[in-house]
């Protein structure tokens, strides 16, 4: 082995471990924050305060679950579509509807790792509104969720509920279209006839 090669690898094996390193910290840094709000949230007696620490809850949960993916894979690079996968099956198990059902038509998109956190959080959200508010508990109702790779990245999520309704946006499409800024992403809703359809369009290496 030359000296040049013995150099190289030595680097590579520093790299690694220090990444394992940052991996180990961060799983543990989500771990207890997570902790800290389940107490909280068995803790409180009002309805409306456990249910938004529900939430917060479920936003930590997508960002760790980027993190396990960036780490099972290329560490630069976003699998955006096994992403919506566990996603998908994460918050269907916690909301533990039989009256939903979930359809996925998925492309493999890759966005950078920059990118995935926000693309999360933004699906989260999208997600988490279609089932609380599309389609509220006892409404048999399906969610299309559909990704592709025209022009960059289009995530569209409809559900077939009774639609916005005139109603202004709550508190998730905000953070959404908030986050959709970071990525020089477009929102847009339109009525999905029934229900409700919002689209995300994420230019081409946004975030990187």
């Amino acid at each position: 082995m030359t000296s040049d090669k013995a150099a190289s690898d030595a680097t590579e094996d520093a790299v690694t471990s220090a990444l394992r390193e940052v991996d180990h910290r961060v799983k543990n840094n989500l771990q207890m924050i997570a902790s800290l709000i389940q107490l909280q949230a068995r803790r409180t007696e009002e309805d409306a305060v456990r249910s938004a620490l529900h939430t917060v809850l479920g936003r930590v949960g997508a960002v760790a679950t980027v993190h396990r993916r960036l780490f099972q894979g290329d560490p630069h690079l976003f699998e955006a579509s096994d992403f919506l996968r566990d996603l998908t099956g994460d918050l269907a198990a916690q909301a533990g509807r039989d009256d939903v059902q979930i359809s996925l038509d998925l492309e493999p998109v890759s966005l950078p790792a920059a990118s995935g956190a926000p693309f999360a959080l933004i699906a989260n959200e999208l997600l988490d509104n279609a089932l609380r508010h599309g389609c509220p508990p006892g409404r048999e109702c399906g969610i299309a969720v559909r990704l592709d790779g025209e022009d960059g990245c289009r995530l569209s999520i409809a559900d077939g509920g009774a639609g916005l309704g005139g109603r202004p946006d709550g508190f998730g499409l905000t953070v959404a279209r908030l986050l959709c800024r970071q990525l020089h992403a477009e929102l847009s809703i339109e009525d999905a006839q029934p229900g409700l359809r919002v689209t995300v369009a994420i230019p081409r290496r946004a975030g990187a």
